[in-house]
């Protein structure tokens, strides 16, 4: 719906971006952005230390490899309000909470399947994705598509996980993020 648009830059994605995930020593995560905290500090929320203090990481690498994260947008303040009916629809509270459901579904797939080890999305769970996402601009993506992207930001989770944090280089304009303990 958003592709006939041209949004100014502070609409936008950013086509390349560090994101910095520093573990406390409470076991929460505070995240930046060029030295700007994002969103709030997290921990995992859970009686369970399954480290989602770093999910955020999902949400980056949507928007690197699917162009698409509302959460994204919200965290780096970059929804599209100057077109109303794109912030509301597209950038808004149902897409946003989408987006953090589809993060759970994979979470929780992801424990049973050890964080995707075998590098496969089951089909059930890429199709879940494709209807709970049918309303939105990345209905156009390919399961194929989310695939990869799950499969990255699970390497990525992976990364943080055995490093306790570090930063994570996101670029859409090669569509490649790359971690840097």
């Amino acid at each position: 719906m958003s592709a006939p648009y041209n949004f100014s830059k502070n609409e936008k994605l950013p086509k390349s971006f560090v994101v910095h995930f520093k573990e406390k020593k409470n076991e929460s995560v505070r995240i930046t952005v060029d030295d700007i905290q994002i969103g709030d500090v997290i921990d995992d929320n859970s009686y369970e230390k399954d480290f989602y203090r770093y999910h955020d990481v999902f949400h980056y690498t949507f928007a690197t490899l699917l162009d698409w994260s509302p959460c994204t947008r919200a965290m780096l303040k970059r929804k599209r309000k100057s077109i109303p009916i794109i912030d509301a629809y597209e950038d808004g509270a149902r897409a946003t909470i989408t987006e953090e459901a589809i993060s759970l579904i994979l979470f929780n797939e992801a424990k049973r399947t050890n964080y995707f080890k075998e590098k496969k999305v089951s089909k059930a769970i890429l199709k879940i994705i494709k209807q709970m996402t049918e309303p939105f601009e990345v209905r156009t993506k390919t399961e194929r598509e989310w695939e990869y992207a799950i499969l990255k930001g699970y390497q990525l989770f992976s990364k943080l996980v055995e490093n306790r944090g570090g930063k994570i280089r996101f670029d859409a304009y090669n569509r490649e993020t790359v971690f840097m303990p």
